[in-house]
């Protein structure tokens, strides 16, 4: 049952992140879009192990918010990512309920 429980969630961890289509990150556009946060660093993971984070910030881009996370590779050398965060981004959450 556990295993049954973390491949599910793993999967949709993974679901939430679209970089079909030429979605490498390098440009807003072509932004990898993503559900979460996490799902940035699951991506970066991926597709860059071993590499570093510098720094995140969110941008706006003709009135569509990004996420740019510049990362350090293996290799040393430093470049951004771009992040398509309009899935979730200043969306209202379970927690604003609370409040």
């Amino acid at each position: 049952m556990t295993l049954v429980l973390v491949l599910t969630v793993a999967g949709c961890s993974m679901a939430s992140i679209n970089d079909t289509g030429g979605r490498d990150g390098s440009s807003a556009e072509k932004a990898v879009i993503v559900g979460s946060v996490r799902s940035e660093y699951l991506y970066i993971d991926r597709a860059w192990a071993g590499s570093d984070i510098m720094s995140q910030v969110v941008t706006e881009k003709d009135g569509k918010p990004y996420d740019v996370v510049r990362i350090k590779t293996k290799d040393g050398s430093e470049r951004d990512l771009w992040f398509d965060i309009s899935k979730f981004y200043r969306k209202k959450t379970y927690a604003d309920e609370l409040q």
